[in-house]
């Protein structure tokens, strides 16, 4: 069972599965980034601690820091918002196959 749009589809659904794309990407390119790029020691501009399991603690700027901690839930808020959209456009909805 596949759902799709008739006609084509809305542009705030295409606009938050791009947001949905964007923020998998920065997560994981965060996460790479981190154990690689970052400080041992906390310094003015790296004052975020974060804590990798199996590493030291390394210490980042706080905007990075945040996106680290909360960007992990923010997919999720993504998710919530993409089936609130689903549901708001359900009747430009039909199901194929």
């Amino acid at each position: 069972m596949r759902w799709r749009f008739k006609g084509s589809t809305p542009v705030s659904i295409k606009v938050l599965f791009a947001l949905m794309v964007f923020n998998f990407a920065g997560q994981l390119a965060t996460a790479y980034a981190v154990p690689h790029w970052a400080a041992l020691q906390s310094d003015a501009a790296h004052s975020y601690l974060i804590h990798l399991r199996g590493s030291p603690a390394y210490f980042v700027q706080p905007w990075l820091g945040a996106y680290f901690d909360y960007g992990f839930w923010l997919h999720f808020v993504l998710l919530g918002l993409a089936f609130l959209m689903a549901w708001i456009h359900r009747d430009e909805l039909e199901r194929i196959g």
